[in-house]
């Protein structure tokens, strides 16, 4: 299903960086973009590394086109500000950025919300003992089971950034910074992997800008779970520290 911004974000992401391939100037966005909003709940040292790699890409690119980063970003947030759709998703899929052979095939956001309807269930009973329910999501690809799930919780009538903290994860770089992205824009409270779920072993991670708001309200509480329900989990990675921690 295409929302009203997807063929405005497909023109403007087509007027900039006209001498490379549409993959190529969809992964350099997906870069900048995620850099941008990783920075917001990144340590010192960690912002100064995303500003580095922020940095190289902008290189590539002429000032005018630059300034597009904005918009594009805009489109996702107005596309995912309440739900109803894998914006980024769709883009990926139009694009060819899907990598087919690795079995990238993306759930229609419509099985996706009927899949969350019903193991979102009993969520509201579990909100009113502990305050907020967990989702956890080992293959993500671009985030739109999660997006779902959100939409059924706020279907409900409670609020996300503070009735949700997800952790989310992907093998594929680009699926980890657009689901990254996604639940950004959604204000989903979560913790997102560049991972193998499997190993397990994780490359890159980083907190949602809505984690902030989350623990401001769940803070002790969030402890207490994260304890409890990862008790052999190592310490979080460099990088991976959430600022307000």
């Amino acid at each position: 299903m295409q929302t009203p911004f997807h063929k405005e974000f497909i023109a403007t992401l087509g007027s900039i960086g006209r001498d490379r391939a549409r993959y190529d100037r969809f992964g350099d966005f997906l870069e900048l973009a995620y850099c941008a909003v990783a920075k917001q709940t990144a340590d010192a040292p960690r912002a100064e590394l995303l500003e580095a790699r922020y940095m190289n890409v902008v290189r590539r690119y002429p000032a005018d086109d630059i300034r597009a980063l904005p918009k594009l970003l805009a489109l996702i947030q107005l596309a995912l500000i309440e739900g109803g759709c894998d914006f980024l998703g769709g883009i990926a899929a139009e694009l060819g950025a899907l990598d087919t052979e690795a079995g990238q095939f993306f759930t229609p956001y419509e099985v996706s919300r009927l899949m969350a309807e019903i193991s979102m269930g009993d969520a509201p009973a579990v909100i009113a003992e502990r305050g907020f329910v967990t989702l956890d999501e080992p293959a993500c690809g671009a985030g739109c089971m999660v997006i779902a799930a959100a939409d059924a919780l706020t279907a409900t009538g409670h609020d996300i950034g503070q009735a949700l903290y997800v952790e989310a994860a992907d093998l594929s770089a680009t699926a980890f910074k657009m689901a990254y992205l996604q639940l950004a824009a959604r204000g989903v409270p979560a913790l997102v992997r560049h991972a193998d779920s499997l190993r397990p072993e994780c490359f890159e991670a980083a907190w949602t800008p809505d984690m902030v708001g989350f623990l401001a309200c769940h803070g002790e509480a969030f402890a207490r779970w994260r304890s409890e329900a990862r008790p052999a989990e190592p310490a979080l990675r460099a990088g991976q520290q959430l600022l307000l921690l």
